[in-house]
């Protein structure tokens, strides 16, 4: 499996464990949706509008995939 889809996997692990916060919810869900067809990878996420929350989750997604 490739590390974008390895990706997609873990933060939909993460909602349904609970792990994020319903205030994003939707956000990761779109970034889940985006991840899984292929039209952007982890990285097309980081940007200086980004939100801090989301890096967070981002920054854990990526420790959590390199083991």
């Amino acid at each position: 499996m490739d590390r974008t889809n390895q990706m997609a996997r873990e933060l939909e692990n993460m909602l349904s464990a609970g792990e994020i916060d319903t205030d994003i919810k939707d956000e990761i869900k779109s970034v889940v949706d985006d991840l899984k067809t292929g039209s952007k990878t982890l990285n097309d996420f980081y940007s200086a509008s980004t939100s801090h929350k989301l890096l967070t989750i981002f920054d854990i997604v990526n420790q959590r995939v390199r083991r």
